[in-house]
């Protein structure tokens, strides 16, 4: 890690670029720039070494619409995964609320299976019967 002290500060900032033997350098009279100075320098370099200045502004709108498209496969990405954790969520309260209303049956009545009708045991007995054969690998 370099270590500066605040003489360093005071000290210009220059970049310079060459290219078919031309050699252009921009100057700033300090070294702490901001992104902003350093972005007009850089283009003062490219329009200097013979691009014109609507090609440089053309790759900076193409650049930033590639960030962008970047940026909003990332949100779709978070906005699926959210999506997801809902449907989850979801499920899940749905289980939960069945299970709290068996719960609530139960309670009625005690455990001792008393809360059903003839009808509703004979039906809940029967289906906990295939659930059973469908657990074990069905009937045979």
């Amino acid at each position: 890690m370099t270590n500066y002290n605040s003489k360093d500060f005071a000290k210009p900032t220059i970049l310079t670029g060459q290219q078919y033997g031309t050699k252009i350098s921009v100057e700033i009279d300090h070294s702490d720039t901001s992104l902003d100075e350093l972005l007009y320098a850089f283009q003062t370099l490219i329009v200097g070494m013979g691009y014109s200045l609507d090609s440089w502004k053309e790759w900076i709108m193409e650049t930033a619409a590639e960030y962008q498209e970047e940026e909003d496969e990332k949100w779709n990405d978070v906005k699926a995964s959210m999506e997801q954790d809902e449907q989850r969520y979801e499920n899940l309260r749905h289980s939960t609320d069945e299970a709290e209303k068996r719960m609530d049956i139960i309670g009625q009545n005690g455990n001792d299976g008393l809360h059903y009708s003839s009808d509703n045991f004979e039906d809940y007995q029967n289906q906990n019967d295939e659930d059973d054969e469908f657990e074990l690998g069905g009937s045979e």
